[in-house]
């Protein structure tokens, strides 16, 4: 080796080794987990991932702007999670936490030296969509991750993975939002679904670990399912009380056999709820009720929404012709960019193309890290069809169907809110005189188990089918409508009654209640409302009727910013 490069390996060693002094033996395996990317789990089990992978927006793959210096390697992919589970084994095996100490000490070793290109100009949330799309690499996502772990447990990065840290956020276009005070503040490279693993584990005490692993030997339920080598191993419930992490070890242990098994994933958590119910009962059974539990059975049923920003929230809006237009704007957008903290994108005005450019900007793999995606259309429409600059959009077909087909957004809740007619020409409204003389608002209109739950005869049917490693891309989708099919949407100088009651409801229950029973509310508030327009010179009165259509497989519930 180079008598340079020898030195300058040593340095990164000795600051390496002052830094992890610094760490908790219990926070150890929590940084390893959090770090684990759960895309590359089943990749990496069949031997698919490479020290070389690279993130793509497409089919190519590209040579990445990393390099190392000096020897240090880890075996296999970036966050090889076969290499983490046999530090895991081990270090349940030896009763200590030293295996999985040494196993971060070399990935920060292995992230200390990786050199980058430098550049000093960050991006906004506007260049997100008119710059060209970059690519990922695995060191870089680990820069990423490693970095943003550091800070949730109050730590500094050393400043040679602080500075690559900074150099990625510019070169690779990542938006930046001026309100999160600093880049730091903005817990966006962790996933979500890991962060929600490191909560349920935070509230499991060692016994409730020890109960998780005798409830997977004990239970007929789990005997055709291929986890033998999981119940195996040795867990210690002595050693789990009094060896700091190794409580963590056990839980992260059997956390990553299922998901490397296709048992587990961001959505499909059926499985370990089961594990959950039984210990339920187990307490039950002898009088020692853990509360803990049920938030934990709570939160399975829930969508993973863990991050700041929780998710992407673009919102396209027609002004032209459209009086209160740009009140609606200034309502959503204050909803979404201030109280639910979502990166905001709007575009004005827009042509068909303008859409597709969007669909395709968002291929990029740095759009990977968002929880959800909000999508709003407002403007002119019909029942298939919705108005842009230059003409018509499918409401399906070029509209919704391409943003549930992104990659980055499978398994992810999509919410769709369009603000727009669906009526049919020359079909008849009731009109004044046949309701009496009602007090109504004037507006114009925008018109131009352990198996997955279920009963015997079902799991009998379909048991042996059930495959939760793919789901198809429409699912996860919410598709909220001002109006019913033929009717119209209303709008006056203040707004539209549709955006201005969603709004409400938002603000007052979307962090408490699910999205579903939000909407439910909005339909109520809507139709207690009387509406009134003229048209040929005559006053129609008429009432709105919102409604909504969801494949959501789980409950959505937007995030309390104040509590991520």
């Amino acid at each position: 080796m180079d008598p340079l490069c020898r030195q300058s390996s040593e340095y990164l060693l000795i600051n390496n080794r002052e830094f992890l002094s610094k760490v908790r033996d219990d926070e150890v395996p929590k940084m390893l987990f959090l770090s684990v990317n759960p895309n590359k789990v089943e990749e990496e089990a069949e031997g698919a991932v490479g020290s070389n992978s690279i993130f793509t927006d497409g089919d190519t793959l590209g040579v990445g702007s990393t390099h190392t210096t000096g020897d240090f390697k880890s075996e296999g992919g970036s966050d090889s999670i076969a290499r983490l589970l046999q530090k895991f084994e081990k270090a349940l095996e030896e009763r200590s936490i030293s295996p999985v100490r040494r196993e971060l000490q070399l990935r920060l070793l292995k992230l200390s030296s990786v050199e980058l290109c430098s550049t000093n100009s960050l991006s906004t949330l506007e260049s997100n969509f008119s710059d060209e799309s970059d690519q990922l690499s695995n060191d870089e996502e680990d820069i990423l991750e490693f970095t943003e772990i550091f800070e949730m447990f109050n730590y500094s990065a050393p400043e040679s993975i602080k500075s690559n840290f900074g150099n990625i956020i510019a070169s690779k276009k990542i938006p930046v939002r001026a309100d999160f005070g600093s880049v730091s503040k903005k817990t966006f490279f962790v996933y979500a679904e890991n962060k929600i693993m490191m909560k349920v584990c935070n509230c499991l005490t060692p016994d409730d670990v020890f109960q998780m692993y005798e409830v997977l030997r004990v239970s007929k339920a789990v005997e055709r399912d291929d986890i033998q080598d999981l119940l195996s191993q040795p867990v210690d419930l002595k050693a789990l009380k009094s060896v700091a992490g190794l409580k963590d070890v056990a839980f992260y242990y059997l956390i990553l056999n299922l998901m490397r098994k296709q048992m587990l994933n961001r959505l499909y958590t059926h499985k370990l709820s089961f594990i959950f119910h039984q210990i339920q009962q187990m307490n039950e059974r002898t009088n020692t009720p853990n509360p803990d539990i049920d938030r934990v059975l709570s939160n399975l049923q829930r969508y993973p929404v863990a991050s700041r920003p929780p998710g992407l929230c673009l919102i396209f809006i027609m002004l032209e012709n459209r009086v209160g237009a740009p009140k609606d704007l200034a309502k959503v957008r204050e909803l979404f960019e201030k109280v639910f903290m979502y990166d905001v994108f709007v575009k004005k005005d827009p042509t068909a193309e303008d859409v597709k450019i969007i669909v395709s900007k968002l291929k990029a793999a740095r759009n990977k890290f968002y929880d959800s995606l909000m999508v709003w259309f407002m403007g002119h429409g019909d029942k298939t069809y919705l108005n842009v600059k230059d003409g018509q959009i499918h409401r399906r077909l070029d509209l919704i169907e391409p943003f549930t087909e992104i990659e980055w957004f499978v398994k992810k809740p999509k919410l769709f809110f369009i603000q727009a007619c669906a009526a049919k020409r020359d079909r008849k409204r009731f009109s004044v005189s046949s309701v009496g003389d009602p007090k109504a608002l004037s507006t114009q209109t925008d018109s131009v188990g352990w198996r997955a739950s279920a009963g015997a005869q079902w799991q009998e049917k379909y048991a042996e089918y059930t495959d939760v490693s793919k789901v198809n891309s429409f699912a996860d989708t919410l598709i909220s409508y001002a109006t019913m099919w033929y009717q119209y949407a209303s709008r006056s100088d203040e707004g539209s009654l549709y955006v201005d009651t969603l709004v409400d409801q938002l603000r007052e229950h979307g962090t408490r209640e699910s999205i579903e029973n939000v909407l439910r509310r909005v339909h109520y508030n809507v139709n207690t409302v009387g509406l009134m327009h003229n048209e040929q010179g005559q006053d129609v009165y008429w009432k709105q009727a919102p409604y909504f259509e969801s494949s959501l497989q789980k409950e959505f519930i937007f995030p309390n910013t104040q509590k991520i």
